[in-house]
């Protein structure tokens, strides 16, 4: 008769099997219990594709399962947080080709609709400290129980006016919530950019600090605001905290996601000369 498998065994991870298992798209290390996770591109700033955007589902679904982590401070590395693309990615995975189905549906509306749950799905508390520039996907920061930013973050949204497609990937969820509805259309719509001290003022950020401080001050809050309270303090009040959005986000993204994927079919910009290039984007970012 086999003996039966530990129940402290069963579905838990390691952070020396998927730290080493992520690594060509995550930095991780922990300390106290606190996992900093920094987001790269062969070392460097990170580049949005399809290999990361998959990727972040089961690395948080790991990071999730191991019960020796206490609080996650989510980065980006060197001075920016996502403010390129990677299109090498993009043709690797044939996104250069006419647009079909498989690209619409098992890549973009699969991923996307699993990827910000993979965030909320975690019953530890998450830290967001932003390094710098993004233009898309800000719900990876955003929907982050602390954040904070870099004095050189500035933020905008690359779907409308940088690619050319619908932003119907749960930004329009999140800024409509964040700032309200007619500031968060105008925002998605003509591309605005926001500086770090535009950013506080909205009430996206809850501190800006100077680029050099930016970690060290993840971390101070990560022992002074979440390390002195019980485990079950800091998961029960992460749980009330995000439900908001889980419920907004079950119902909205699927929607949203539908009308980004389907209208792709008409226009993409990997199959347009004219499009913007979508390698820099820094109309968008810069």
């Amino acid at each position: 008769m086999a003996t039966p498998y530990s129940v402290k065994k069963m579905y838990r991870t390691h952070l020396s099997d998927y730290a080493e298992k992520w690594s060509e798209y995550f930095h991780m290390r922990r300390e106290d219990g606190i996992l900093e996770v920094k987001m790269h591109t062969a070392g460097g700033p990170a580049k949005w594709g399809l290999e990361i955007h998959r990727a972040f589902i089961p690395a948080f679904a790991d990071i999730g399962h191991d019960p020796e982590n206490e609080v996650v401070i989510f980065t980006g590395t060197g001075d920016a947080f996502l403010s390129s693309m990677d299109p090498e990615g993009w043709v690797r995975n044939g996104f250069d080709k006419p647009y079909d189905f498989a690209k619409g549906y098992d890549f973009w509306y699969k991923d996307q609709v699993h990827e910000p749950f993979a965030l909320l799905n975690l019953e530890i508390p998450v830290i967001a400290a932003i390094n710098g520039p993004f233009f898309i996907h800000q719900e990876l920061a955003l929907l982050n129980d602390i954040v904070i930013c870099s004095e050189s973050t500035t933020m905008a949204d690359g779907h409308y006016t940088g690619m050319g497609i619908v932003p119907g990937d749960g930004v329009q969820t999140i800024f409509r919530e964040l700032m309200g509805i007619n500031r968060a259309k105008y925002f998605l719509l003509t591309g605005q950019k926001l500086n770090a001290a535009e950013m506080l003022e909205m009430g996206l950020v809850g501190e800006v600090v100077p680029d050099d401080k930016l970690l060290a001050r993840a971390w101070e809050i990560a022992r002074t605001v979440f390390l002195p309270r019980a485990r079950s303090h800091r998961v029960m009040t992460r749980a009330l905290l995000v439900q908001p959005w889980r419920e907004l986000l079950i119902r909205e993204l699927p929607f949203g996601m539908a009308q980004e994927c389907w209208a792709t079919h008409g226009y993409w910009p990997l199959s347009d000369e004219k499009a913007y290039d979508m390698g820099s984007l820094k109309k968008s970012a810069g």
